[in-house]
């Protein structure tokens, strides 16, 4: 079967799904303690080094490991933070929506027609082949890592009757990405407990420079790839490609102009000063441009402007994140001898 019929084949039958009475009937799980979702989720979160003693480092390094080193660094993982954890503290499933996926942080507003994903910064300085990834992919090129697989956000934009494209062709000759322009934007809380929301084209410049994307993304859609040697078939979104700024056969989302993907000639990088500290916990809104015609319709207030940063309530903290960020706003107290120092 051709791949892009099968990708067709594969969605329509999961978006059947996701927009079938049963599933708008069935609430979505409730999170009624915070990190109460299964943890199966969770990448492992790269840890610091461990500091060790600099005598005689050259004879350690040829020296099997130690048990206490081993301890040391059991340790530092058992208490290193867990961004997902952190995602899952922090915000409150947005209300009056479907969630797609039993253990993401995925969401369609169907009324609204935007797609709603969770994720944190997993890069705030760099070149880029990735605006967003799944994690436990591509964090290592990519601003944001998202807590979704990349299928199932295709099958969220669906749902809310996004168009696919065709994904970058190189050969014979070069024919850039198409489909439906998405707009996304990102919400977050920064250091002082603030909402904050920003087009996600400002978080990525022009390797060099400051300034920013200008092009929005459009939805390629990816393809099937079928293992020769098993049989089993893979959406090759779902190793990482989920939003690129490199040009890749298998992305979900590319930039519509030509990017290479070669280590030496990545065209993009984070916009270090404007992304937030790494692990930083995020929310991102995916809404579909609409595409031109001959009849325009005027827009229904319900939905989603694209030009027009989400409303607050699509990004609410949970209670006991709340009265953290009240301490974090709130000025220590000085102690006596803090006093003294200060006269």
């Amino acid at each position: 079967m051709n791949t892009r019929l099968m990708l067709t084949a594969w969605f329509s039958a999961a978006l059947l799904f996701a927009i079938s009475p049963l599933a708008v009937a069935v609430q979505p799980p409730q999170e009624t303690a915070a990190g109460a979702e299964s943890s199966a989720e969770r990448q492992l979160p790269t840890s610091p080094a461990v500091a060790g003693d600099t005598a005689g480092q050259e004879s350690a390094l040829d020296a099997p490991p130690s048990e206490d080193a081993d301890a040391q660094t059991a340790a530092l993982l058992a208490t290193a933070p867990d961004p997902v954890d952190n995602v899952k503290k922090m915000f409150e499933p947005p209300q009056d929506v479907v969630r797609l996926t039993k253990d993401g942080r995925l969401w369609v507003d169907r009324k609204g027609k935007q797609v709603i994903v969770d994720g944190y910064v997993a890069m705030s300085r760099g070149m880029l082949e990735m605006f967003a990834c799944p994690a436990g992919t591509k964090e290592h090129e990519s601003v944001v890592a998202v807590l979704a697989r990349s299928r199932d956000v295709h099958t969220a934009l669906l749902a809310i009757g996004a168009q696919t494209g065709t994904p970058v062709q190189w050969v014979p000759k070069y024919v850039s990405a198409t489909g439906q322009p998405i707009r996304i934007w990102v919400l977050w809380y920064d250091k002082q407990g603030k909402l904050q929301k920003t087009d996600a084209r400002k978080w990525v410049v022009k390797t060099g420079t400051k300034k920013a994307l200008q092009e929005d993304w459009v939805f390629a859609g990816s393809n099937f790839w079928k293992d020769p040697a098993d049989g089993q078939v893979y959406y090759e979104a779902d190793s990482g490609d989920l939003v690129c700024v490199s040009n890749f056969s298998s992305a979900m989302l590319d930039v519509p102009v030509m990017s290479s993907k070669d280590t030496g000639a990545l065209q993009f990088s984070a916009a270090e000063g404007r992304v937030p500290d790494e692990m930083t916990p995020v929310r991102l809104i995916m809404i579909p441009i609409p595409l031109p015609s001959d009849d325009p319709q005027p827009r229904d207030p319900a939905q989603a402007d694209p030009d027009q940063p989400p409303a607050d309530k699509w990004l609410t903290l949970r209670d006991d994140a709340k009265t953290s960020a009240a301490t974090a706003k709130t000025p220590a107290a000085k102690t006596p001898a803090a006093e003294a120092a200060a006269q």
